[in-house]
This record gives C-alpha cells, structure tokens and sequence, in this order.
C-alpha cells in the first residue's frame, strides 16, 4: 500500500531480514542509524521473544529514543531500556490446551512461550523431547528456561503467547494446513523458516495476532498512522504488517505471496535489502 507521504516509523524484520545467517551487516546498521537520524522511529519487529532478541538490539546500538520492540509475532511488545511488557496478547487457557493436545497427537513437543518478565521463566515444555534430534538442536542453541508440565489449563499456570513445533526444513506447511483446518479462524498459524537454525517452526497464536495489529498500538503514542508505516519483512509472520503498512518491502528470494504484496522488491537476503530499503525511504522523505 504505497502512498506519497512521508514516513515516520520504519519496522524492521530481524531473522532473514536485518540477519543473515544470524549475522549483522554493517551497511545495514548504519542505514538505521541514518534512518534514525533523520527521526524515523525504527521499531524492530520479529518472531523472537524478548530474551532472544535483546542482543541483537544491543549489537544495533540506534540512539535514543528508543521505540518499543515487537516480539513474538505480534504477540508481545517490550521496552528495551527495561525489558518491560507494555502489551500482550494471550490464548485463552481452554485454547491453549486444545491446540497443545493436537500438537501431541500429531506427534510433536510444544513449546509454550510465556512472558519472561513477568514470569521469570522463558516456555513451558509439553511432551518428550529427548529422542528428536531438531528439539535437542534447538532447545540448547536458544538456551531459554523450560519449566516441563503436562498440561496448560491450570489456573495457577500463566496463559501462553504462543505454541510453537519444529520440523524439518520445508515440512511445516502442511502442518499449518491441518491446524488451520481443525482449529478455523479461532487461532493464527503460521511456518517459519530459521535459516540460521536450519529448521521450520509451526507457530500459533490467539487469534487477532499479528505484527501491525502490535504496531499500531505502539505507533499510537508516537502519534504515527498506518499510511506513515514503512515495513520490511521476508516470511509469511510478516504479510499482514506489508499489506497494511504505508510502504512495504520484501527480498526477490522471499515467499512469492509476500512479493505480491510488497510495493518494493529488494535486494535477495543477505544483500542489504534493509539498507535498500532505508535509502528508498530517505529519498521519499526528502
């Protein structure tokens, strides 16, 4: 959704995105620091929670004002400077549990991501994964607190942001299918490939969650609209904030339904389409 105004908050993707293979490139820090210097608010938007995301917005080292970071889809959005939650967005715990139990039907540990800082703990962690080999991997790269339980619909326990399985590179859509099917328009799911983990992860969320619906609550207390929005994103966690933003970006090698909805197809990932990006937008704001 392309317009002629000026943009005044840039979202960011991380993995795939800003990262390539896990890695920072200078060109693209610097264009955020340019983009910051011309007072674009650049607000960080990724699957990640907060934990898994504070080194890399350490690493960028933008000047303040700092604007919140998006994390978790959508599903939660945090103060760095604190690492304070100013917005969630929960599953029921009726929910949580259905989805859960389908998950381990279908074969697969959940992982339940909660608010670590209200909770002091990173997932819960329902079902075996010692013998699968992609949740070994996994679990000890992103070294997060796991408390393992059995179910999620006790009343003492805090309602998950997000259920999440791993699978196999190009794996999880069918999973996604078969979720979508049993559960409709009642939950969010998506798959997601970390190319740096080499893995797809199912996610699902409450339904409603989503990066712009986050970004619009946070851009409300820069008193920034929708049209002013500039996003870039490269997998399918980022349709929705391309569709609806101002101006949106994607890599050549992103999934074709996000080209489609891209008003501008950038540079393939890990060829700088952030910083691509940042100079389309400096121009236009000029």
């Amino acid at each position: 959704m392309s317009n002629s105004g000026k943009y005044r908050l840039l979202a960011v993707d991380i993995d795939g995105t800003l990262l390539n293979r896990g890695m920072l490139d200078e060109a693209d820090v610097s264009a955020l620091h340019a983009a910051a210097r011309a007072g674009i608010i650049v607000c960080l938007c990724t699957g990640r929670s907060w934990p898994e995301a504070k080194h890399i917005w350490e690493q960028l080292n933008l000047p303040a004002p700092h604007a919140p970071v998006i994390c978790a889809g959508g599903a939660l959005v945090a103060e760095p400077d604190t690492g304070r939650t100013l917005y969630s967005r929960a599953f029921t715990r009726h929910d949580a549990q259905e989805l859960a139990e389908q998950m381990l039907q279908m074969g697969y540990p959940v992982m339940a991501l909660v608010d670590a800082w209200r909770e002091g703990f990173d997932y819960f962690l329902l079902g075996k994964y010692e013998d699968n080999p992609i949740y070994q991997r996994f679990i000890t790269a992103v070294q997060r607190r796991i408390r393992r339980v059995d179910r999620l619909d006790r009343d003492d326990y805090p309602r998950p942001l997000r259920l999440s399985l791993l699978e196999e590179p190009g794996k999880g859509r069918p999973i996604v299918e078969e979720l979508k099917e049993h559960f409709g328009n009642r939950i969010v799911v998506q798959d997601i490939y970390l190319s740096h983990r080499e893995v797809d992860i199912v996610e699902a969320f409450s339904a409603g969650t989503d990066k712009f619906t986050a970004l619009v609550y946070l851009a409300q207390g820069f008193h920034i609209s929708p049209h002013e929005f500039a996003a870039i994103g490269d997998d399918n966690n980022d349709l929705v904030m391309l569709q609806k933003s101002g101006l949106s970006g994607t890599p050549i090698d992103a999934p074709e339904q996000l080209k489609q909805s891209a008003d501008i197809i950038l540079p393939p990932r890990g060829k700088n389409p952030v910083a691509t990006f940042v100079e389309h937008i400096l121009k236009n704001n000029t």
